[in-house]
């Protein structure tokens, strides 16, 4: 209880305020550029240290018409589930070189050219192929002065096949170090893209694993070594436990968290990319959509309750009282028929079920939040309602039995009298199933607005409100016989 009162305060009060994500109050406002010269404007606006090491410096949304809102530092882009946003990381290519598994074939190439351990290996191979080339010709020289000495040139034929294959296999080695090299430099130029569709879009401390980027990244400016990525933030709510506990630490209003990436490895392991500056990113919940539905339901329900006393809309028409006296001295005698527990159970479910589902939507922008549940909750209203009017058919009640010994003049105590009440008087089966719904009702309301969706009853808890329903129509088949 105390979550469902922690949440409906502040959700009563929305509707005197508008909802909008906090945004720094002195920033310029955000720059709308095309794709030719984004990379220009970042590099613009990057501060010293932003080439220091690979960071995310320059945050937005894509517009409709293609191009690029760029959001000043320390602000918040308000978005919505629709909406596409960019993320630019400077030095991208040497991110994936310290952050790729060791024994990965990035990180083998990269150690290969930056760590300059291919260079190392192909200077002393390139010596030891020079070392091998002198040697061999000293050994050609000797072998022309001593041609004449058959026992020496043994010696020295000896030695220059030594020394050949010793060169042969140092210009061997200096070759194939060489393209392997060159395909380093390749693969570190070309290779790393595909790696880029690794990250993962962070919100507020949560890495949201659906989040991935539309496309591999791309290059917006060389001389700054500045990539682009692009996101979609439709697919936030599919990570549920990212979500729910993002909604929890947001305000009720919105959903806000600062901007930063995830980068996942081959092997699962997740490291996450620094931000030069803080960007926020803010989701209103309660949109238009939100107000526009809530208010039709808020006007139906109205119009509900308003008809509800003077109508029939929840009375039980198979039943007539008799024996009245007219003009009506009371409540108790001024009605032709008697209220329906069972159209109130099913107006209850209906209501809440149907406030709950536009809730859902405009809180997780997701279309599936009625669940099995919800489901047999309104089958079992419903069916109880269908099968207390095909029971209740025809018959007649003595309304004067009906009348309580002391009858009160407060209306809302001879509506509850009066649901409670078969043509004896007062039920327990009436109040069983009653009370069931009330409590169900409650557990339910609680449970959407604490945890952002639907709950999940038990079997046995589903069994236990079926019962109470099948019991009451049991007795109700007695009721009036």
């Amino acid at each position: 209880m105390k979550s469902l009162s922690s949440k409906l305060v502040p959700l009563l009060a929305l509707s005197l305020i508008a909802a909008v994500p906090p945004a720094a109050a002195d920033e310029p406002e955000n720059a709308v550029v095309e794709k030719a010269t984004l990379g220009k404007t970042v590099r613009e606006r990057l501060p010293s240290s932003a080439t220091a090491m690979p960071r995310l410096v320059a945050f937005g949304e894509i517009m409709e018409g293609g191009s690029f809102r760029l959001v000043p530092a320390g602000s918040s882009l308000e978005a919505k589930f629709s909406s596409d946003v960019f993320v630019v990381v400077n030095d991208l290519d040497g991110l994936f070189g310290e952050l790729s598994e060791p024994e990965s074939e990035y990180a083998r190439s990269w150690r290969l050219i930056v760590n300059k351990t291919g260079e190392d290996q192909l200077k002393r191979i390139t010596l030891e192929r020079a070392e091998a080339k002198l040697k061999l010709d000293a050994i050609d020289k000797e072998r022309l002065a001593k041609a004449s000495d058959a026992a020496a040139m043994k010696v020295l034929d000896v030695e220059r096949g030594k020394a050949d294959l010793a060169l042969k296999d140092a210009e061997k080695k200096e070759t194939a170090l060489t393209t392997q090299l060159e395909a380093a430099k390749r693969f570190i130029k070309h290779g790393f893209k595909p790696l880029s569709l690794n990250f993962r879009l962070r919100i507020g401390g949560e890495t949201f694993d659906k989040l991935h980027p539309i496309d591999v990244a791309e290059m917006i400016d060389s001389e700054k070594s500045l990539f682009l990525l692009r996101f979609n933030l439709r697919d936030m709510n599919k990570d549920k436990d990212a979500w729910l506990r993002l909604l929890k630490s947001s305000p009720m209003t919105c959903v806000v968290g600062d901007v930063a990436l995830t980068y996942v490895t081959e092997n699962g392991k997740k490291s996450y990319l620094g931000v030069d500056s803080g960007f926020r990113l803010g989701i209103p919940l309660f949109r238009w959509e939100f107000w526009i539905s809530m208010g039709i339901i808020a006007g139906c329900l109205g119009l509900f309750v308003w008809k509800a006393p003077t109508t029939d809309v929840l009375r039980d028409t198979g039943i007539t009282l008799t024996n009245r006296t007219l003009p009506a001295p009371n409540y108790w005698h001024e009605h032709k028929h008697p209220l329906s527990l069972a159209r109130l159970q099913m107006s209850i479910w209906f209501f809440i079920i149907i406030g709950s589902f536009v809730f859902l939507w405009s809180t997780t922008g997701s279309l599936a939040g009625v669940n099995n549940t919800a489901l047999i909750l309104m089958g079992i209203s419903g069916g109880t309602s269908m099968f207390a009017a095909i029971v209740s058919e025809k018959r007649e009640w003595d309304a004067k039995k009906r009348e309580p010994a002391s009858a009160s003049n407060t209306p809302f105590t001879n509506w509850f009298i009066d649901i409670l009440s078969s043509d004896e008087g007062m039920t327990i089966h009436r109040f069983q199933m009653f009370a069931w719904t009330l409590v169900l009702a409650v557990v339910f309301v609680n449970g959407v607005l604490s945890d952002y969706a639907m709950p999940l009853f038990s079997n046995e808890l589903l069994g236990l409100m079926g019962i109470s329903s099948g019991v009451y129509i049991g007795f109700k088949l007695k009721e009036g016989n």
